[in-house]
C-alpha cells in the first residue's frame, strides 16, 4: 500500500463525507418549507393568532439559508478539489479510476422546464397557469435530481480513491441523522412559545367577550320572550358572536320583532339591527307605526347599557328615518326599499325586503330591518 502524507489522507475523507453532508443539506430546506406550512396553520386554526408573529418563519427563513450555503461548500468543494494538483496526482500514482461525467443535458433541461413554467404563469389562461405551476415543481424536482446525481459521483470518486490508498472511511450517519433532524427540533421550538402565546390571548379574549355577551343577554331578558347568544367558551369564533332578542311569542311560533346583536371576538358590540315583520294585510300607516314601537322596545334596555361598544351612539334611542317612512308610505308591499345615512358617527341603514307580488305568497316574510353601524372614518 503507497504511503500518503496526512494532508492527502484529510482530503480524501473529507471528500468522502461532504457529498453525504451536501445531500441530507440539499433536502433540509425543501423539507422545511414543507413543516411551515402546518405549523403556521395549526398557530391560524387552532391557537387563533390573529397578528403575524414573524419569529417562526424568519427563523425557518434563517435555516433554509444556512443549509443551502453549506450544500453548496460540501457539493463544490469536492467537485473544484478533485480537479485540483493534489487530487490528479492521487489519481495517478495508482491509476484510479475517476468518474467525470457531464451534467450539462440535465442541466439544462431544468432550466429550460422552469423557464417554459414561468411563461406559463404569466398566462391568462387557468389551464396554462396550472401548467406552468406543475413545470415550476418538475423543474425543482429535476435540480434536486441533478444536484443528487452530481453528489453520489463526487462521493464514488472520492471513495474508489479512499479504498485505493487504504484510507478508512468515517461513519457519520448518526451525525447526518442530527445534522437533518436538529434544524426541525429548532422550528418546532420557536413556534411552542407562539402558541402559547396566542393559546393565552384566546382565552382572554373569550373570556372578554362572554362577560360582554352575558351583560346584553341579561339586559334584553327583562323586556324580550326569548333571546338566544352564542357562548364563546363553547365555541370560539374568531369572526365574531351574536345574540338575539325576541320581543314576543305570536300565535304560530316566535314573531319577527327582534334585535339582532353583533359582537366582535373581543366582545365588542359592531352592529344592531331590529327587525320588524310586515303585515300586508293591515296599512302601510299601521305598520310603520307598530315597527316604531316595537324598535323603542327592544331598544329601551340596551339604550345606557355598559357594554364595549365600536361606538356609544350604535344603542341610542334608535329612530327610523323620515326618508324611508315616506318612500314606505307611498310605496308597495311588493317593492323594496333602501335607505342609508353615513353620517358619523353611526351609519344608519333602512330597508324593506319583500318579494314581487307575482312571487308572494304564504311563505314571504316581508320585513322592515332597521341596522346601525359605526361610520366609516
Amino acid at each position: 500500500m503507497q504511503t500518503i502524507s496526512e494532508k492527502e489522507e484529510k482530503q480524501i475523507r473529507r471528500y468522502c463525507v461532504y457529498p453525504k453532508i451536501a445531500l441530507v443539506a440539499l433536502i433540509v430546506p425543501f423539507a422545511l418549507c414543507v413543516l411551515v406550512v402546518p405549523l403556521e396553520m395549526i398557530d391560524d386554526l387552532v391557537f387563533h393568532n390573529d397578528g403575524f408573529a414573524p419569529a417562526g418563519l424568519n427563523t425557518a427563513i434563517a435555516l433554509v439559508a444556512l443549509y443551502v450555503a453549506i450544500f453548496c461548500f460540501c457539493a463544490l468543494l469536492p467537485k473544484f478539489g478533485m480537479r485540483g494538483k493534489q487530487w490528479i496526482d492521487l489519481q495517478n500514482r495508482l491509476a484510479v479510476r475517476q468518474e467525470q461525467s457531464s451534467h450539462s443535458a440535465q442541466v439544462a433541461g431544468v432550466l429550460a422546464t422552469q423557464a417554459a413554467g414561468r411563461l406559463l404563469q404569466n398566462s391568462d389562461n387557468k389551464a396554462a397557469q396550472a401548467l406552468g405551476d406543475a413545470a415550476q415543481v418538475a423543474g425543482a424536482v429535476g435540480a434536486v435530481s441533478t444536484a443528487a446525481d452530481m453528489l453520489s459521483e463526487s462521493a464514488n470518486n472520492a471513495e474508489a480513491m479512499a479504498n485505493a490508498y487504504g484510507v478508512s472511511v468515517p461513519d457519520i450517519k448518526k451525525q447526518l441523522a442530527a445534522f437533518a433532524i436538529v434544524p426541525f427540533l429548532i422550528l418546532v421550538a420557536i413556534y411552542i412559545p407562539q402558541y402559547a402565546q396566542a393559546s393565552r390571548e384566546t382565552q382572554e379574549k373569550v373570556a372578554l367577550a362572554a362577560e360582554q355577551i352575558d351583560l346584553a343577554e341579561n339586559a334584553l331578558a327583562q323586556a324580550c320572550g326569548r333571546v338566544t347568544a352564542d357562548d364563546p367558551f363553547e365555541k370560539y369564533k374568531d369572526y365574531g358572536y351574536h345574540v338575539a332578542g325576541y320581543l314576543r311569542e305570536g300565535d304560530s311560533g316566535w314573531d319577527e320583532a327582534y334585535v339582532y346583536l353583533s359582537f366582535d371576538e373581543y366582545g365588542t358590540i359592531t352592529e344592531v339591527h331590529y327587525y320588524e315583520r310586515v303585515d300586508v294585510a293591515a296599512s302601510p300607516e299601521e305598520n310603520l307605526s307598530q315597527a316604531e314601537k316595537d324598535f323603542q322596545a327592544l331598544n329601551a334596555p340596551l339604550s345606557g347599557l355598559n357594554v364595549s361598544t365600536a361606538d356609544p351612539e350604535l344603542l341610542a334611542a334608535c329612530t327610523i328615518p323620515d326618508d324611508f317612512k315616506n318612500a314606505f308610505l307611498q310605496g308597495s308591499f311588493y317593492e323594496g326599499i333602501r335607505i342609508y345615512n353615513n353620517d358619523a358617527p353611526v351609519r344608519v341603514a333602512c330597508s324593506f325586503d319583500t318579494e314581487s307580488k307575482e312571487d308572494f305568497d304564504e311563505y314571504s316574510r316581508p320585513q322592515i330591518c332597521l341596522s346601525m353601524y359605526k361610520a366609516s372614518s
